[in-house]
């Protein structure tokens, strides 16, 4: 996309996009998502957890009236709170939902019209608009169905449902960087 296309579609920019080409938005997800069913029963006491956070397998998320618990089945990252304080629990009450994956990725359908200039395996930088100087490194993932997906490290500032922006380096910033790795040390 040229920077005026992107003027054009209303695109959060941030500080960075001088050495970045941009190339689309995305929603940042976490590979799907599952039910986590209470698989007790009782009265909840009181909640753990809020939507889009990482748990573990293990960590409690409600606390029942009746001194039982709905803990993480899994590593993952959990969907919207679907229960209230004080709501009656059976086994199949749905309370979240977790993730199948344990990091973050970006979807994103590439503009039509444009041919696509990310291809599986490049290296590109992700950001949020309401953080752009909170830029994280990620690698294009396989493409399904025309959508990309960008893969995202550990730990990436990010919370499930943000739209993020996807650039990656210019052809001239390449060159640069290129140019510093052929250019002789003078230590042969």
């Amino acid at each position: 996309m040229t920077p005026a296309l992107v003027a054009a579609a209303g695109v959060p920019t941030s500080p960075i996009t001088d050495s970045l080409l941009l190339t689309s938005t995305g929603l940042v997800s976490a590979g799907g998502a599952e039910p986590l069913l209470a698989r007790t029963r009782g009265r909840i006491k009181r909640l753990y957890f809020t939507g889009g956070e990482y748990v573990h397998r293990g960590d409690v998320l409600v606390k029942l009236t009746n001194y039982s618990f709905v803990i993480a089945p899994r590593d993952g990252f959990l969907g919207a709170n679907l229960v209230t304080t004080g709501q009656y629990l059976t086994a199949s009450t749905p309370v979240t939902t977790i993730s199948r994956r344990r990091t973050l990725a970006v979807t994103l359908l590439p503009p039509t019209g444009y041919p696509c200039i990310l291809r599986p395996g490049d290296s590109v930088r992700v950001w949020v608009a309401a953080r752009p100087t909170r830029v994280v490194a990620g690698v294009v993932g396989p493409a399904a169905d025309s959508a990309l997906e960008i893969l995202l490290g550990p730990g990436a500032p990010f919370r499930i449902g943000e739209r993020a922006c996807v650039g990656r380096h210019s052809v001239r910033q390449l060159a640069a960087i290129g140019a510093v790795a052929a250019r002789p040390t003078g230590r042969e």
